[in-house]
């Protein structure tokens, strides 16, 4: 499954937009942003829950659980304060394979690629993340979800993106 994920500036706190490549709307994260802690929905297309992002630490280092509809839970610890980043995944034998930095990554489980992460330009969309993700529901939400805790990371010290 090809994918865009965008950040947004839409009214109403969408944070995130994930389109196919036609352009129609898949899914959009909404939340609040709060400087330690915080809770994000993804929606689908038809406003139904099918994830939750929960947030606690700073800039330097988050702990977010992930939280799917159908129960299933996995943390993410993502330490922004290492030189390159790095991402621990506790519940999931998964490993980051390439560059947080440049944002052009994989999740690999045991040599098995769930998700390819690659920045890119989306036409009169401008600049956006391009993603392919592979495996089960499940596995393609918990990606799409570690996605847009990557993505709204800042990738310069002392600049802000979205606080995810």
């Amino acid at each position: 499954m090809e994918l865009y994920i965008s950040q947004t500036i839409i009214p109403g706190n969408t944070l995130f937009i994930i389109q196919e490549p036609s352009g129609r709307l898949l899914y959009r994260l909404w939340g609040s942003p709060d400087p330690l802690r915080g809770v994000f929905t993804l929606l689908d297309d038809t406003g139904a829950e099918r994830a939750r992002i929960l947030r606690v630490g700073t800039a330097e280092v988050g702990v977010y659980e992930i939280r799917l509809y159908q129960g299933e839970r996995m943390r993410v610890i993502c330490q922004k304060a290492l030189h390159h980043g790095n991402l621990l995944f506790q519940g999931k034998n998964w490993h980051v394979r390439g560059s947080l930095q440049a944002r052009s990554f994989d999740i690999v489980q045991k040599g098995r690629v769930l998700m390819t992460h690659e920045p890119c330009w989306q036409g009169e969309g401008g600049f956006c993340y391009g993603i392919t993700l592979e495996g089960s529901e499940a596995e393609r939400l918990f990606c799409l979800c570690t996605a847009m805790i990557v993505d709204s990371t800042p990738i310069q010290p002392g600049r802000c993106m979205v606080p995810v």
